[in-house]
């Protein structure tokens, strides 16, 4: 993902997103090999991210060759035409996301219990309070824990990327008409990108800063 300054977003900001999120995109590749890339549930503490997945899946098969990985964490927002912009410029059409990718040193465990763990602290936060949320080795979880991996990725390096409305420091009235025509289009997703891009854009200084 290129960085382009113009599109950087403070720390916090980064975190608060990726913190909503409960799927990313998990990326590992060997010498000579096509990358390998899967959908992940995902909970994320500091710098650990937790995940599971099948041992089958190709993804793991090359991350357990090349534990150097990526984990993308995005948000496709919606798109909007170069006129709401600027009618005078066929060039500042755009789309409208949210992305965060990880660069990543991935440490694994296949053990039942090691899968079983990871599990259950996963449900603890998509399910809690579920009447069955602990799960543990026996009848009726061990022939599928043994199936699956429990995958720590230890972050070394993130990158945020939020094109989020018209990126300068100056356009503040631009961005706020982009979302008026987003509303008024209203088709699936605009309101939700018509907020985003307001929220955002109401947290930027004249100067370019964030009020974070």
């Amino acid at each position: 993902m290129k960085d382009a300054p113009k599109h950087r977003i403070p720390q916090k900001l980064a975190d608060d997103f990726v913190a909503t999120q409960k799927q990313g995109t998990l990326s590992a590749s060997v010498e000579g090999g096509f990358p390998q890339m899967t959908l992940l549930p995902f909970i994320r503490t500091g710098d650990l991210i937790e995940l599971h997945c099948v041992q089958a899946d190709p993804t793991f098969r090359a991350l357990r060759e090349n534990p150097r990985v990526a984990f993308l964490v995005s948000e496709y927002l919606g798109v909007f035409p170069s006129r709401w912009a600027d009618p005078k410029d066929g060039g500042r059409g755009s789309t409208v996301y949210r992305a965060v990718v990880f660069e990543c040193l991935a440490t694994w465990d296949t053990s039942p219990e090691a899968v079983a763990r990871a599990l259950t602290k996963l449900l603890s936060v998509y399910e809690p309070g579920a009447p069955k949320g602990m799960i543990e080795d026996g009848d009726v979880y061990g022939a599928r824990l043994r199936q699956l991996v429990s995958v720590r990725l230890q972050v070394v390096k993130s990158q945020a990327k939020f094109k989020i409305g018209p990126a300068g420091a100056d356009e503040t009235a631009r961005r706020a008409n982009v979302a008026n025509e987003l509303r008024r289009r209203n088709q699936p997703g605009d309101a939700n990108a018509a907020h985003w891009i307001d929220y955002y854009n109401g947290l930027r200084n004249e100067d370019g800063s964030w009020s974070v």
